[in-house]
């Protein structure tokens, strides 16, 4: 079975560059060709008010696509009404339909701010370097938000610019990166973590749970091989391993991020229920180290639901020296806790139910070595800043690959967006993509790598 995301392709140098070009020129349009981007957008409009009313019509005489059959000649007429009061209001009315694009990004901008006065309240409270830099900010982008919700459409040329800055600068990303296709060594992965752009957070934090969608169903009329689930593009084993979770259901459809080095598995997260603010969403951080990452992964798909996908990346001697003093500086911060599974059994207390907590299923089932920090920004986990992802990222950086730089905000899909795309480059440090996916969902044995 071939699936569409994960057919492996090569990313060159020139379709790099092509790509870069691409967004530049898109970049430019936004910026300094306002009539043109008002003249797609006016035709734009014009294409779906006639979409509308041809669909009007297509549903009041009963013509609908096999996988949409209309119930009742009400329920036809009800859709019929509702696409034409939608027309007239876009062909009338069309400042309305062009005020949800700002709207949208200032309440967008909004939130940015309330996570990062959020992240200075974490950061205050275990007194953390820069947290005044995030109320400054913070302000600045919740300001910004307001002007736009306030006053849409006179913000949409602000907005336009906006956008066409960020164009510009994600272009300039795919150019340096097709440049690098020729540079190696540390001059690359020093300049590389500088000047990373990433897509915004809500296009990306999805995109494994689409992925898994995508292999789901695609198992409803056809198997998995091997080759979909494994794939390396180097006769060589990898040095370190990102292993991005993701389940069908609830949270877990936004993922969660782990690290493999050298025979361990590294998991951060709201793992201590006692200390739960906002159903988890803030709580004291914990790290769990566990030795044996097939039983994890099993435990992770057989307890969890989740499928992982995991990118195994290639390390000099000198990246792996600095992976190591990260990891070796993150211990010097930790002091053992033990899940209450643990506290239990040490006291020869039975339980009269089993514990349900996680840390607590991990302990049963794997064992492994559970911490909290002492200090710093990691002490308190906050699932939209000191997560998962930017633990990953302290650590994971210290090779070369560092995406948190411009971007303060990211989630296991913006994670997995940028290792896919690093995948199917022909020069970078990602040379292998391995999905865990459990095949006894199916009556099937599991494929492993």
């Amino acid at each position: 079975m071939k699936i569409k995301e994960l057919e492996m392709r090569k990313i060159t140098g020139f379709s790099l560059a092509v790509s870069g070009l691409l967004y530049l020129g898109l970049g430019f349009i936004f910026l300094l060709r306002k009539d043109t981007l008002i003249f797609a957008v006016e035709n734009l409009l014009n294409l779906l008010v006639i979409l509308l009313i041809l669909a009007s019509f297509f549903q009041i005489i009963g013509f609908a696509p096999k996988r949409k059959k209309y119930n009742s000649l009400g329920s036809r007429i009800l859709e019929f009404i509702f696409n034409m009061i939608v027309a007239s209001i876009i062909y009338f009315k069309p400042e309305l339909v062009l005020s949800i694009f700002p709207l949208f990004f200032g309440a967008y901008a909004i939130f940015t701010g309330l996570i990062k006065v959020l992240s200075y309240l974490q950061y205050r409270k275990n007194n953390v370097k820069g947290k005044f830099y995030m109320v400054i900010s913070a302000g600045v982008i919740i300001t910004f938000g307001f002007g736009i919700m306030l006053h849409p459409i006179a913000s949409f040329t602000r907005l336009s610019n906006l956008i066409g800055i960020f164009f510009i600068l994600y272009g300039l990303s795919f150019i340096i990166d097709a440049l690098q296709e020729g540079i190696s060594g540390e001059r690359k992965d020093s300049f590389k973590r500088r000047i990373r752009i990433n897509l915004p957070v809500f296009m990306v934090a999805l995109v494994p749970h689409q992925v898994l969608l995508k292999i789901n169903k695609a198992l409803e009329t056809d198997s998995l091989e091997e080759e979909d689930l494994v794939y390396s593009k180097e006769d060589r084993d990898y040095d370190l391993e990102i292993l991005i979770h993701v389940g069908e259901k609830g949270v877990a459809r936004l993922g969660h991020v782990d690290l493999w080095f050298e025979g361990k598995v590294m998991t951060y997260g709201s793992y201590d229920t006692d200390t739960y603010l906002l159903k988890g969403i803030i709580s004291d951080g914990v790290l769990i180290e566990l030795e044996d990452k097939e039983e994890y992964i099993k435990f992770s798909q057989e307890s969890m639901g989740k499928t992982l996908f995991g990118f195994g990346l290639k390390l000099t001697e000198d990246q792996k020296d600095r992976v190591r003093a990260k990891i070796e500086t993150i211990h010097e911060n930790l002091y053992e806790w033990n899940p209450k599974s643990k506290v239990a059994m040490e006291k020869g207390i039975e339980p009269s139910e089993p514990y349900t907590d996680y840390a607590s299923m991990v302990y049963n089932r794997l064992r492994g070595k559970f911490y909290k920090f002492k200090e710093g920004p990691f002490k308190t986990y906050f699932a939209m800043n000191t997560n998962c992802v930017l633990l990953a990222d302290r650590v994971v950086g210290k090779a070369g690959i560092d995406i948190i730089k411009i971007q303060g905000l990211i989630t296991p899909g913006a994670y997995f967006e940028y290792f896919n795309r690093e995948f199917y480059r022909e020069n970078s440090m990602v040379i292998s993509r391995s999905i865990y996916y459990n095949m006894s969902k199916q009556g099937k044995k599991m494929v492993e790598s």
